[in-house]
């Protein structure tokens, strides 16, 4: 009897050691939470991966929710439009999608403008973004704000084009007529002259059109001689294509005058600067 109790000890402590050795039992795990950040850095930082990884509506939800955190936080609202434009340049021309996208891009730097950023940038993207929209007034409104604030050269011009845009031609004048003499040493001073004639050709002045044309002419053959006088290359600067188209067009607006009014003297003389100009059409 003893044997048999000492057997079925040795049974049982054989059977334990055997189950020791058996596979581990299986344990169920769930996967890991992606943690969403929330700071203002975070979630901007979250957007721009999503931008990155061509995910255009999540990155606009989180650039929205950072600046949303904080008022004077506006580089999500930069990021945001600069996204909303690059996507609206890949759509077709007068497409709907394209303008409902310059729409949104306009919308955040107007957001930005009232956030209290003024800078030149800011008004010129709104109002490059309203001329492609097709909304002279908003165009004029931005354009005004800007040469208020940055009364240089490039910013009175645009001025004086958003005035032409709304057929505000005195308006032209007034603008023009004031930046040919604040502005003599300008790249931007043909572009004055061409825009004023064009103007006086719209409210039928057109003796005060043609003078003003050949004054323009002459003064922006002075600038061309300073930026030749410069030296360099300087066929290949900005100042001097600027100021060469300038001419060539204020030569065609004459040619245009002069053959309206039969003046074939004048339309001679004219013809042949265009020809000297390289323009032979």
């Amino acid at each position: 009897m003893r044997s048999r109790v000492i057997i079925a000890g040795l049974v049982l402590v054989l059977l334990s050691l055997i189950g020791c050795g058996g596979p581990a039992p299986e344990v169920t795990r769930e996967a890991p939470v992606a943690r969403v950040p929330t700071s203002k850095e975070g979630l901007y930082v979250h957007g721009q991966q999503f931008w990155i990884d061509r995910q255009a509506d999540s990155a606009e939800v989180y650039f929205l929710r950072s600046a949303a955190m904080d008022s004077l936080y506006n580089q999500p609202l930069r990021d945001l439009a600069q996204m909303q434009y690059e996507r609206a340049m890949q759509e077709p021309d007068k497409s709907r999608k394209r303008t409902d996208l310059l729409r949104s891009s306009r919308a955040q730097w107007v957001r930005l403008e009232a956030r209290g950023e003024q800078e030149s940038d800011v008004y010129e993207r709104l109002c490059e973004l309203s001329s492609s929209l097709g909304d002279d007034r908003t165009f004029l409104v931005y354009a005004k704000k800007n040469a208020e604030r940055y009364p240089y050269d490039r910013q009175v011009f645009n001025l004086a084009r958003a005035y032409y845009d709304v057929e505000d031609y005195q308006g032209v004048i007034r603008t023009a007529k004031e930046a040919v003499e604040k502005f003599r040493e300008s790249q931007y001073l043909g572009s004055f002259y061409r825009i004023m004639g064009k103007a006086y050709t719209k409210i039928d002045r057109d003796q005060t059109a043609e003078r003003t044309l050949v004054s323009g002419v002459k003064a922006t053959d002075a600038r061309i001689a300073a930026v030749k006088n410069a030296g360099g290359d300087y066929r290949a600067t900005d100042a001097y294509r600027r100021l060469h188209e300038d001419k060539v067009q204020m030569l065609l607006l004459l040619k245009q005058l002069h053959t309206t009014y039969k003046a074939y003297d004048k339309l001679e003389l004219v013809e042949r600067q265009l020809k000297d100009e390289g323009y032979g059409r």
